[in-house]
């Protein structure tokens, strides 16, 4: 929930929101997003994010999103000559009264500055941000606090406060019903999920090890079943080791939909530090993460395995311990 004064101090028609992170940004916006919806119930809500980020958003619902591929922008100047001018005039013409712009690039800065959006709030990220052309500023940032307080932070100028910081995406019943009945086909007793991908190779933790995790834990507890869940576009032969194992079944490529009902269907979920493990968290599931940096934790039921290296340097027997201690957890 957000607490709002009576009377909010800059009321708005039409409101932008911006937000240009990855998913797993995304889901640390949610709160301050479904603060800003519950402060402004009546207002035209649009909101500008990138297109991971809009999975997320539209699952959540109350907005109009608009999807934008920032990244292909950067590495694609000419396509972004020739698409930028049309969104622009698009979101001129809404003629927008308020922008918050949460994630906070000088770009989204200069965007909402060259709509002539009166009043605009955005994070004062300090080598990120364009602070001369934010004109309802937050409070300094911090780099190293969370990113969900962040982003909640951005909103104070406005008068409001967000009280509940839990993000929460609950699958669609017609989809756990689907998910359920999946499991009870292919997948005996109780299920460990297993997210072994993510988008930087930093992050990912050898496939090779969690091979050697899940060996052991299914030997350990017979009773148990895994499911391994890939992207489209992960191909790494190591997986294959991963479908030899006993009651293990691989799912690739799930819409992300899907894939939160087929987390909150799960007893327990290991993951690397990446989108799907934010997912799995605002979905309900109990998380295991490695390598995960503090300020981007995910929020909600997790347990977290830091690295005091590089990821994959990270050895087996702290995250065999850990996955224990969160199974005594869930029972």
């Amino acid at each position: 929930m957000a607490h709002a004064p009576a009377q909010l101090p800059y009321p708005a028609a039409r409101l932008l929101v911006l937000h240009f992170g990855q998913m797993g940004d995304a889901v640390l916006a949610l709160p301050a997003v479904r603060a800003l919806q519950q402060a402004y119930p009546s207002s035209e809500r649009v909101l500008l994010t990138s297109s991971g980020g809009a999975q997320i958003f539209r699952l959540a619902g109350g907005w109009e999103v608009l999807a934008v591929d920032r990244r292909r922008w950067k590495t694609h100047p000419a396509q972004a000559a020739r698409e930028l001018p049309g969104l622009w005039r698009r979101l001129r013409r809404r003629r927008f009264e308020l922008s918050v712009d949460l994630h906070s690039y000088k770009e989204t800065n200069l965007l909402a500055w060259s709509l002539r959006i009166p009043r605009r709030v955005a994070m004062l990220r300090p080598t990120r941000s364009w602070p001369r052309l934010i004109n309802l500023p937050p409070p300094p940032d911090d780099p190293a606090g969370s990113l969900l307080a962040r982003y909640c932070r951005v909103l104070e100028p406005l008068g409001i406060a967000v009280t509940n910081r839990i993000p929460r995406l609950p699958p669609a019943p017609e989809l756990s019903a689907a998910e359920q009945a999946w499991r009870r086909q292919y997948l005996p007793g109780p299920c460990l999920g297993v997210f072994p991908g993510a988008g930087h190779p930093s992050r990912r933790w050898p496939i090779e090890h969690f091979h050697a995790v899940l060996a052991q834990f299914l030997a350990r507890h017979p009773d148990w079943s895994a499911v391994v869940f890939t992207g489209p576009e992960e191909n790494d032969p190591a997986l294959d080791r991963l479908r030899q194992l006993p009651r293990v079944r691989l799912r690739p490529g799930l819409p992300l939909a899907e894939l939160a009902a087929a987390f909150a269907q799960c007893a327990l979920v290991l993951s690397n530090d990446s989108g799907p493990a934010h997912l799995a968290a605002a979905a309900g599931a109990r998380v295991l993460v490695l390598g995960a940096i503090p300020s981007f934790d995910p929020v909600g039921s997790v347990r977290v395995v830091r690295s005091p290296g590089p990821l994959r340097d990270l050895p087996i027997a702290p995250v065999l311990s850990a996955l224990y201690a969160s199974l005594d957890e869930t029972s």
